[in-house]
């Protein structure tokens, strides 16, 4: 009884055993098939965009094709242009990644500007008479003045004579209204005040000389008159600038001219003020494109009610604006290939695949995109040449030509896959050459390969084992043999490892 039920329970276990194999079995097939096959490929290691399926040599330098193996996925309907590293890669790459968000695009440019007068504030104070200057009480540049302030005392003229004309229609009966208003008008054209023209009424007193005052404020920027200095009518007696508010031009290159428009304010900076900024307005855009520098000038008005600031002080000016909210990346994750930009998004771990974008204005250190993303994706932020340079290796085709639907097991393209097929292998030009004459094998005898004796031969200077007594060309790589001594050939074939009898 007990060795029947011990059969039973050993069958039990046996049954369990058997079970657990077969699964364990069919586990291991499953992974054999969900695990990647490798693939034989050749390449040339001087052209990476030869590639071929059998061995055989380069179409275009004529070297020996090398293998190389990859990995084809058992599921590549999604993967056609994707591109797996591994980890160690991702690693030694310093490959990084990020998730595409937005951003308010606030962007700012920088130029240097330099301060100048307001042309609206700056005048000049003329002689209205011919006269000689007596005495003169503003006598130096960057004096400041006031509006009725007395700046010198002349004789003049006619000054005199339009003092006599006043006075004599004063005196006069006829017509006396209209005879006194022209002559006191005649006066204030001279630039007399009212109060002098009053206190010769009240005299009635010619004076022979008058003093002049001023008829506006601000600083003198330049003086030209001297006392003792005879002037006629027109001459420019001083030039005078009110300070209170400045001109700030500055200059920004033709493609930032959507970053500035009338009234936007701007920040100015000076050295001379480090830590302190000052504010204006645009106030003007010049309407001409300077064709050297493809640079617009740009005016704006700055108050200097506190004198700080001086006319031809440089700064620097900074311009900002808005754009609203927008997508945004590094700009080391765009590649930029002339004819496409690519960015690389992360499709899996360990997977990536290129994806065309349209790039829009820059901001920092960063790029608008304006297509070809959405919202939340991963890509790749640094190390992104390593992945597209191992791209090139896989696919032998630069970035912005590649992964257009093209498989990696074949040629690059029909007349490359006719080239490779027609070109002989090194196997075959083994066999065509070895029973020519000129490509010496072994122990190579030089005195016997000189038939005519006259001490010289022709050698390849690539091929060093084709040697011929008579000129031509090398079988091999069809270049010209070269001519040298017995002695010399010798020399080079010993140097290359070739043995010499």
């Amino acid at each position: 009884m007990k060795k029947i039920i011990l059969i039973i329970i050993a069958i039990f276990i046996g049954s369990l055993v058997f079970v657990s194999c077969s699964k364990d079995n069919k586990a291991e097939d499953s992974h054999q098939q969900v695990k990647t096959e490798m693939k034989e490929l050749w390449t040339c290691t001087m052209h990476p965009q030869v590639i071929s399926d059998k061995p055989g040599v380069c179409p275009i330098c004529q070297m020996e094709l090398v293998r190389k193996d990859v990995e084809v996925s058992s599921d590549t309907s999604d993967m056609k242009n994707m591109l797996r590293l591994t980890d160690n890669k991702l690693v030694l790459g310093n490959v990084g990644t990020i998730h595409v968000h937005q951003e308010e695009l606030r962007k700012q440019i920088f130029g240097y500007s330099y301060m100048d007068f307001a042309d609206q504030n700056r005048k000049v104070i003329p002689a209205k008479f011919n006269g000689r200057v007596e005495k003169l009480f503003v006598a130096k540049t960057g004096d400041y003045i006031k509006r009725g302030q007395a700046l010198f005392e002349v004789y003049s003229p006619d000054l005199v004579q339009a003092q006599n004309e006043y006075l004599i229609a004063m005196n006069s009966d006829r017509n006396s209204g209209n005879l006194l208003a022209s002559a006191k008008k005649k006066l204030q054209l001279f630039g007399i005040s009212d109060e002098q023209i009053k206190e010769l009424g009240n005299t009635k007193e010619v004076k022979m000389t008058i003093t002049y005052y001023s008829p506006i404020s601000g600083v003198v920027i330049e003086k030209k008159v001297q006392e003792g200095m005879y002037f006629n009518e027109g001459t420019t007696l001083y030039d005078v600038a009110d300070l209170s508010l400045l001109w700030n031009i500055s200059e920004i290159f033709e493609r930032d001219l959507n970053m500035v428009s009338v009234g936007s304010k701007v920040k100015i900076s000076f050295q001379a003020f480090p830590g302190e900024v000052f504010e204006g307005r645009v106030s003007y855009i010049y309407p001409v494109v300077n064709s050297q520098t493809r640079t617009i000038k740009i005016r704006s008005e700055l108050s200097n009610a506190r004198g700080k600031l001086k006319p031809q002080m440089f700064g620097e000016t900074v311009f900002e604006k808005s754009f609203g909210k927008g997508l945004v990346v590094p700009a080391d994750a765009i590649l930029f290939t002339g004819k496409r930009d690519i960015v690389w998004v992360k499709a899996g771990e360990g997977m990536f695949e290129p994806r065309e974008v349209t790039v829009g204005m820059k901001i920092a250190d960063k790029y608008q995109i304006l297509s070809g993303l959405n919202e939340g994706e991963e890509i790749v932020s640094t190390g992104g040449f390593l992945i597209d340079s191992e791209s090139q290796l896989k696919t032998g085709m630069v970035t912005g030509e590649q992964h257009e639907g093209m498989d990696m097991g074949k040629e690059t393209n029909p007349e490359m896959n006719n080239q490779m097929e027609n070109k002989p292998t090194p196997v075959e030009i083994k066999e065509k050459t070895k029973n020519e004459s000129i490509v010496r094998e072994g122990i190579i005898d030089l005195m016997k390969i000189d038939k005519n004796k006259d001490g010289k031969v022709y050698q390849d200077l690539m091929d060093w084992n084709v040697i011929s007594d008579k000129s031509g060309s090398c079988p091999l790589c069809k270049m010209e043999l070269s001519e040298v001594t017995i002695a010399q050939a010798k020399e080079n074939l010993i140097k290359h490892g070739y043995k010499v009898r």
